[in-house]
This record gives C-alpha cells, structure tokens and sequence, in this order.
C-alpha cells in the first residue's frame, strides 16, 4: 500500500506550508499522472477505462527502491484508510416492532428491575440454589415458565434454517434413547455370544447355602426412628418491635460433640428466621424445601411476599403431613418475625405437627431450663411492649450461658437473629462470655463428692 500526494488543504493557514514528499503514483483509476499534476483532480475524473492498483514510477524505483509499509509515513496510510472506508451505517434504533408488549412479561421484567435494585440476582439464586441442581427439575421449570415440550426445541434461527414442526421423529430425545437402547442390546448380545463358559464357584457343602434372610426383602417399609446427628436448644423472646432468637453451634453426634459449626437460624426472606432443634438432616430437608418456596416467592409476578406467621402454616402442614405418613421429621422448630399485620410474631411446631404461640419460646433441654428464666424476668402481667431489644438480647445470652453450664449437648459458640422492621440482623460464631464455674464446688451428689 503507497501513500498519495497531498490534498489541496481547505484552510488559509496551511496555504502557504510545503506539502509532505510522498511517493508519486503512476497511474491511479486507468488514467497517467505527471508529477506536477495534484492528485485530488485526478481522484475527481470520471474513470474511463478499467481500474488497476496503484504502482510505483520508474523514477521512484530507481531513487527509493522498495518500501514495506512500516516505513510509510501516518499521514499516507490514513488518506488511503480514507478512500476506503464504506458509507456511514444506520445506526438508529429500529422501531418498535407492532403490537403491544405482553402485561405479565412487563410486570416480571418490572419485578426483576426492583429485585436487581435490591442487590438480588436471579442467575446467583439459581447458582446457590441446591435444589435446583437436580435434573430432574426440569419439567417443573419448563411448566413454570410456560415452555411446552415443542417450545423447548425453538431458537432465534430463521425456520428456513431450523423448523422445529418438520423434524423427523428420529430426531426428538424419546427416539434418540430408544434408538439408543436398542443399540446397547444388540452390542450386549454380541458380547454375552463370545464371553467364556460361566465360572464355577465352591459347592454348597463347602460354605453351606446362601442365606438372604437377613435382607428382609419381604418385609415392611421402615423409616428412621431415632435421629442420629441433633440439635439442642433454640430460645426466642419477643420484645417491643421485634423478636430475637438464638441457638448454639453444636450438632452432636449421639454423645459425641461432633460438628461445631452448624448454623441453626435459617433467614427466610425479609421479616422471618426459622430456628432449628431436633434431626440435622431432617433440618436440611426443610432447608431445601424454604430454599425453593423463596426462589419461587422472589420470581412470581405477583409479587406477594410470605410473611412469619404464613411461613409457620406451611411447617406446621409439612410436619404433620409427614407424621400422618408414619415418616416424621425428626424437628422442633421455631419460627419469628413479622405477621401480615406487620406485628412481632413467635410461633413452635414439633414432629407432630402441634403448633404453641407465646411472648417467650425454647425447645430442646431450654423448654425445663430457659423458660423458668425467661418467666421472671419477663412475667406475664408484663406488656411486650415494655421489653426493649437490648433487655431481650441479654435475657438470651443469660439463657444461653445457663445451657452451656447444664446441657451437655450444648456449645458455648452460637449464633443470634433479631428482626425488626429495618431488617433481619445476625450475629454468628458468638461466645459465651463471663464463664464460671466456681458455683460447682457446692454441688453435692455427683462424682466423688457423695457427702
């Protein structure tokens, strides 16, 4: 690529400045130029002949030689880029296509708007999501969004290109197993054909005969009836405003201080945390479960949130239909928030389904210990509404120590929730503080000190 001679500057101020010395071309559009010829008239003609590339005069090969393209000047190189750029693109904004949009897409789209304000985001609830890594979600998904089984094939490919209406029946995924199968069978009959005579194991009366009747594959379903890994205590007081719940950080297995990090308080939206005694694993379920009821209350279209007091309904309905299923979960919860009245809200549930609602709550060994302590100082001709947030968080942190002394399924670390109408605050990985145990040295009746 050569540079051109320089254009007629259009300003009174470059008018009288030398032009740069650029290499002169020769021919340019089929047509001579002589050195003292300027370019632009030449540009400006009208071809008349077939259009060649620009080549070099005899008089510059012989003084300059052969120049690569890194030697030619800037200037050069953007007048040429210049003569070949294309026209200017349209670049506006094409209309709107007609029709007006759909009113549940504009509300979910509007909904999605406030959420990502909120600082929540869908593709990161679906990450975390651990339910929803099961595959086999994928109807209910499919049926949530309003995707039937043709709609999942369809792209934004022209149908000339990819109609989903013509494909064969060869070419759908039920087609494609089957087709599958039938293949893996014949390829299975081909080698049981050339495997070896079946190998022969010791006689009976080597060993005696094979008994499978401790299988029991005849006998009755059976489900878990004692809880292997468990939580102990979860305490939760009401007071003017809000509620504050606490649990300690241990699950035991059997005797064992096993797991010393395992969070008991579950924050479900935005005005509830669910307490959790009882069975790890049977927490974990219903873990599971208030994941996927959130996800789903966060994404709908109508934008109706699940409050405190709906939240327990639906544990309450969860436990006891698992118990009418002679398959319970192994749980005491206690769930605390907000009511739809926007009202301080405490409520239990047990295995059974059997629900308690009072100013002050604790299940586990808290329910002989805690709530003695909880009683005095908070009596019932007391109103909540003279309990402040800070005389309940201490009462918690008091009840908390005295489980520590007492139970011995208990931890000192644990962790606190409070709600009020700001907000859900939590505190993990707390520590009793003020630990003694000079009042033991009175205790008669244990160990060695019988008298």
């Amino acid at each position: 690529m050569l540079g051109l001679t320089a254009y007629g500057s259009s300003s009174e101020d470059e008018a009288d400045q030398t032009p740069l010395q650029r290499p002169k071309l020769t021919t340019i559009v089929g047509q001579q130029i002589s050195q003292d010829q300027p370019a632009a008239q030449v540009l400006n003609r009208e071809p008349n002949g077939p259009i060649s590339g620009p080549v070099l005069g005899p008089a510059q090969k012989e003084s300059e030689g052969l120049q690569s393209i890194d030697e030619q000047s800037s200037t050069s190189r953007t007048l040429i880029h210049d003569l070949t750029l294309p026209p200017v693109p349209n670049l506006n904004i094409p209309p709107s296509p007609p029709g007006s949009p759909n009113p549940s897409a504009n509300a979910k789209f509007v909904h999605f708007l406030q959420l990502k304000k909120q600082d929540v985001h869908f593709n990161e609830k679906l990450a975390g999501s651990a339910s929803l890594k099961n595959p086999s979600l994928l109807n209910k998904m499919m049926e949530h969004a309003g995707i039937d089984e043709q709609a999942q094939y369809y792209n934004s490919l022209p149908t000339d290109l990819w109609d989903t209406s013509n494909l064969p029946s060869w070419g759908y995924k039920e087609e494609l197993l089957k087709a599958q199968n039938e293949l893996n069978a014949k390829a299975e009959e081909r080698r049981s054909k050339g495997q070896r005579d079946t190998l022969e194991f010791p006689r009976d009366d080597v060993y005696g005969p094979y008994d499978s009747s401790y299988l029991q594959s005849t006998g009755p379903k059976t489900h878990t009836q004692s809880p292997a890994v468990t939580g102990t205590s979860v305490i939760a007081v009401k007071f003017n405003g809000g509620v504050a719940i606490a649990a300690d950080n241990l699950a035991s297995y059997g005797s064992l201080a096993r797991f010393t990090d395992v969070k008991r308080l579950r924050v479900f939206g935005d005005a509830a945390v669910v307490g959790f005694s009882g069975d790890v694993s049977d927490m974990q379920y219903i873990d599971r479960l208030l994941e996927s009821m959130d996800i789903r209350e966060n994404y709908s279209a109508h934008g109706n949130q699940l409050n405190a007091k709906n939240l327990h309904t639906y544990l309450s309905k969860v436990l006891y239909k698992r118990r009418s299923e002679f398959n319970p979960l192994w749980n005491h919860i206690l769930v605390a928030g907000f009511d739809g009245e926007k009202k301080p809200f405490l409520s239990s549930a047990d295995l059974l389904g059997t629900t308690f609602s009072a100013p002050h709550l604790a299940t586990g060994f808290g329910a002989h210990l805690a709530i003695p302590i909880l009683r005095r100082l908070f009596p019932e001709e007391r109103p909540i509404a003279e309990i402040t947030k800070e005389e309940a968080v201490k009462a918690l942190k008091e009840c908390l120590k005295v489980l520590w002394y007492r139970d011995a399924r208990s931890l000192d670390k644990y962790s606190l929730a409070v709600i009020t109408q700001e907000g859900i605050e939590v505190q993990e990985d707390q520590q009793i503080e003020a630990q003694s145990w000079a009042f033991a040295e009175t205790i008669r009746g244990y160990g060695a000190q019988t008298v």
